[in-house]
């Protein structure tokens, strides 16, 4: 029995799965495998997330729903369920720093949660999805949610990369400066200015989600 097994309370009947899962694609020759497992347990999770959102937030509309399910699929989440389980302890690769790198524990999450869906079926998976994110859900608040906070979580959890911020100027004098800066991400832009860096691109990151969500 692997660590994982013994943490999700699940016990595989094929074992090349789980072994699958915990061979990261910088092993050639596991490559293919893993990300396969990887894509499929991203679109369980969504579903599982979706649904249990839906269920749970009755009273927020479709652009609440989308930041809230955001802040439970995104690598951020992925990656502290992966600490729990020990996937961090088993996890194959081809060399000793990616063991320990945050993408490669959050997609090899991903990666167990399809295994386990081949292995077991749906309601197998969504049992373990459900309580392995048990705490997240208890502790979520969503009127906590800064707007670069917001975006960093639909950016990581649509296209895995991280809003990109660029300082665009400097002006007026020196003891009232005024910044300006740009933020992008999902293919789009947004700027904003204020009286400091941290302003500016918390103004830009909620004009972004505003644009994201016409």
């Amino acid at each position: 029995m692997t660590i994982v097994e013994e943490t999700i309370g699940y016990i595989f009947k094929n074992q090349e799965l789980i072994k699958d899962a915990l061979r990261h694609s910088s092993i050639k020759k596991y490559s293919i495998k893993f990300e396969r497992l990887e894509f499929l347990g991203d679109r369980i999770l969504g579903l599982v997330i979706a649904e249990y959102i839906y269920k749970n937030f009755k009273k927020n509309n479709e652009g609440d729903l989308a930041k809230i399910q955001a802040s439970f699929v995104c690598a951020k989440a992925c990656y502290e369920i992966a600490k729990e389980i020990g996937i961090d302890k088993e996890i194959l690769t081809a060399g000793e720093d990616l063991a320990t790198n945050k993408t490669v524990l959050s997609d090899a999450t991903e990666a167990v949660l399809g295994a386990v869906f081949l292995d077991a079926g749906f309601e197998i998976a969504k049992e373990i999805i459900l309580k392995l994110w048990a705490n997240m859900f208890k502790t979520f608040d969503i009127s906590k949610q800064a707007p670069k906070a917001e975006l960093q979580e639909l950016s990581q959890a649509k296209d895995k990369k991280m809003p990109s911020y660029e300082l665009l100027s400097i002006s007026g004098p020196s003891h009232c400066p005024v910044f300006e800066v740009s933020v992008s991400a999902l293919g789009k832009e947004a700027k904003a200015i204020g009286s400091s860096k941290k302003i500016a691109e918390t103004l830009a990151a909620k004009k972004l989600l505003e644009l994201l969500q016409i």
